[in-house]
């Protein structure tokens, strides 16, 4: 008698990306042919709407620290919006002060990216190139541009939250921001991100 797998188990998500599992139902005896292929497999829940994530369990870099102002307080789940003020040195990452500074990060698997949300404080926000792929060169600023933030100079004293959409949506594992200027920081509080669906990268 031959081996015989069972029916697959339900997908783990009910959007995205997420594996699915069979039991053998009847084993090989006699010396009848042993069961092959794999007992887990990814499945893709595609008829889904779009999700929103924070990039809370990201990685991040940034082209050099400000003093107090680490890239880690751009991922770390506590958006802070003010306005007509400045703000703590504990809210919000900051770059030093360079030309086109970028601020990175690594999702940690491909996501296919339908709008980038930050909280960029004041004049940080204007001229911001927002990138979405799966490439590391040059720091991942040769990926996509999705689009510009939209910037007005009256909220220069101001952390709000700037959208970009990324139409059609763009596979990406990585999220770069890049401010065009001459010789400025950029100023981040928190980023997050719609996606449609998620392909889980090993490393």
């Amino acid at each position: 008698v031959d081996c015989m797998w069972g029916s697959w188990s339900a997908c783990t998500v009910e959007c995205g990306n997420g594996t699915r599992t069979r039991d053998i139902s009847q084993a090989a005896t006699n010396s009848g042919k042993d069961c092959t292929g794999p007992s887990t497999e990814i499945c893709i829940i595609t008829s889904c709407t779009a999700t929103h994530l924070s990039a809370l369990g990201a990685t991040a870099k940034q082209n050099g620290d400000y003093p107090d102002r680490p890239v880690t307080l751009a991922i770390d789940g506590s958006p802070t919006i003010v306005t007509g003020q400045s703000i703590g040195s504990d809210t919000c990452a900051a770059t030093i002060n360079s030309t086109n500074p970028w601020l990175q990060i690594d999702l940690k698997a491909a996501y296919l990216v339908s709008r980038v949300r930050a909280i960029i404080f004041g004049s940080s926000g204007q001229n911001v190139n927002v990138h979405v792929g799966n490439s590391v060169t040059n720091n991942g600023l040769d990926n996509h541009i999705c689009g510009i933030p939209p910037y007005d100079s009256s909220t220069n004293t101001d952390a709000i939250w700037r959208d970009v959409s990324c139409s059609p949506p763009v596979w990406g594992k990585y999220i770069v921001s890049q401010r065009i200027v001459t010789y400025r920081f950029l100023e981040v509080c928190e980023v997050t991100f719609n996606y449609e669906l998620e392909i889980a990268i090993l490393e």
